[in-house]
């Protein structure tokens, strides 16, 4: 599948924080099998270990009331149960991945969030892990990621009637004007699906920090505390992007934007996103040149591509033993 350089960022930086922090928060739980797919267990332990994960990322996240719990469990278990039937198709497709595929993917993670391998090392020791079970995640999200490539991409094809559809419809709302050209944002980024929080979840928060800075909080503590973005401990700072450079989704978000504010939530294909302005240079006229015809195309690829993944999961599931006992 091939990934924008902004969701693909998305993507790195999301697999680090999440390794840095599977193992931490857990609590003693009295274990059993929740539930069974097609021969392969998962325990409760489990299932409370990930929401430690999701807890960890998203501070928001309430299990106090008992029904919220539950809705949250079966979600949370839902995407586990996806995962397993996910890894049982690279198995069945005999999908290989490389040491030398991790080593790359490892370098970019430690590229992009500017560590080295010994404090990446020092990170993961801290909080009860390792390098060799870091690294065995990361080989998985590769395999699950060559998996879209073989069973979906050939199904994928967006035409330029489709690109010239939504950007009829962009003009017609009267997003097709202008916005900063050499625009300097800060994102603060809020991942969902697989084994990022819920959709659900990850809007209930992305609603909640607009709110508080809608109230006056400060955009970069908050960046810094809930974002997941590459850039998060520098108050979510990105530099200043090229118009061309700017996903749609973002572009929209800031139409009409002075320095100094703050957009609405967005929704990108994996993600929400919260923008400010920091600075402006010139004006520039959006999706008219063929790089932004390109970043459209990008955009409704990544949908469908995920809109049909959902869709074959479903198909799996349907074929498969499952047996759900929380």
């Amino acid at each position: 599948m091939k990934f924008s350089f902004k969701t693909e960022t998305v993507v790195l930086c999301t697999i680090l924080v999440l390794l840095l922090f599977c193992t931490s928060g857990r609590a003693a739980v009295v274990d059993r099998i929740v539930a069974n797919v097609d021969g392969k267990i998962i325990l409760y332990s489990d299932l409370q270990n990930q929401i430690a994960v999701l807890k960890k990322r998203m501070p928001s996240l309430d299990v106090s009331d008992p029904e919220r719990k539950s809705q949250i469990e079966h979600a949370v278990l839902q995407q586990m149960i996806d995962e397993k039937l996910a890894d049982l198709e690279v198995k069945k497709l005999k999908i290989k991945v490389s040491d030398s595929d991790v080593d790359n993917r490892l370098n970019q993670l430690l590229n992009m969030n500017h560590m080295t391998i010994e404090q990446l090392k020092k990170k993961l020791a801290a909080n009860g892990d390792t390098l060799k079970n870091m690294r065995k995640e990361i080989k998985q999200t590769i395999a699950r990621q060559e998996l879209m490539q073989q069973v979906l991409k050939s199904k994928v094809v967006i035409t330029d009637q489709e690109v010239d559809a939504y950007m009829r419809s962009q003009k017609a709302q009267g997003q097709q004007t202008t916005i900063p050209g050499g625009v300097h944002l800060a994102l603060l980024v809020l991942p969902f699906g697989g084994t990022n929080p819920p959709q659900a979840e990850a809007k209930k928060t992305g609603l909640e920090l607009v709110k508080k800075l809608q109230g006056g909080a400060d955009f970069k503590d908050l960046a810094m505390k809930y974002s997941k973005g590459p850039t998060a401990q520098d108050g979510g700072d990105v530099g200043v992007m090229a118009p061309d450079d700017i996903a749609p989704f973002i572009a929209k978000a800031i139409q009409g934007l002075k320095v100094g504010q703050v957009s609405s939530l967005a929704q990108g294909p994996k993600a929400y996103y919260i923008v400010k302005i920091l600075d402006v240079a010139q004006n520039h006229t959006t999706m008219a040149s063929s790089a932004s015809r390109e970043q459209v195309r990008q955009m409704l690829y990544e949908q469908a591509m995920s809109s049909m993944y959902q869709k074959w999961l479903k198909k799996l599931e349907s074929k498969a033993f499952i047996q759900i006992t929380l």
